[in-house]
């Protein structure tokens, strides 16, 4: 049957994706504390680094929730960490454990723009679940999405200079390193690059081996 590609097309192998509603008080929660911790909001987004308030918190459930996909990352059952499993349990199994956000179109496509059939992702995890391929993991669904559903021609992808990590993981991922907006990220007193990745529909094919329909 046609639609059996689909059955579990919100989640991966080990994450799940919910829709992020701007009404959503645990989401929210979430967001505060993942953008309060300083080294998180330095690396994932390039507003004013301060203590987030709650007029932030409003401006990213706005921009999340108006996005063209703004979900946020979660642990399916099998991911849950032995620490959490009894309070999951309690819960039986219906409170999921977030761990990230992300977007693709932050802030919504606009339909004059529509046509052009690009976006750009913005992922963020929590420092507890970087370093175990979650991130590669949901940027990999977050293609998929873009390119299988949304009718996406290509998908962008940034981060500022001093991020070394994050451009290694884009371009071992198959993203090309198209440019970079020279001394466009002010951070601890000293000018940095926003470097520019992009992978197209065409390269995203040849990555997953799949002709163009």
């Amino acid at each position: 049957m046609l639609t059996e590609a689909v059955r579990n097309a919100y989640q991966s192998q080990r994450l799940c994706y919910m829709r992020i509603n701007k009404q959503d008080d645990r989401v929210k929660s979430f967001l505060k504390d993942l953008f309060g911790d300083p080294e998180i909001h330095a690396l994932a987004n390039t507003m004013l680094m301060r203590p987030i308030g709650s007029d932030e918190l409003d401006f990213l459930m706005g921009e999340f929730s108006s996005a063209l996909l703004g979900v946020v990352i979660c642990l399916l059952p099998s991911e849950v960490p032995d620490e959490a499993r009894e309070a999951y349990m309690k819960n039986d199994g219906n409170q999921a454990i977030i761990i990230g956000e992300l977007t693709v179109g932050e802030g919504g496509v606009p339909g004059a723009i529509a046509h052009h059939r690009n976006a750009s992702i913005g992922i963020a995890l929590s420092s507890a679940y970087q370093g175990k391929g979650y991130g590669r993991e949901a940027i990999n669904w977050a293609l998929d999405w873009a390119f299988r559903h949304a009718n996406m021609h290509t998908i962008g992808i940034s981060t500022a200079s001093f991020n070394q990590r994050a451009m290694r993981l884009y371009e071992d991922m198959g993203f090309v390193r198209e440019g970079r907006r020279r001394e466009a990220v002010w951070f601890d007193r000293a000018w940095h690059d926003d470097v520019l990745f992009s992978m197209t529909q065409a390269e995203w094919e040849a990555i997953r081996g799949k002709a163009h329909k």
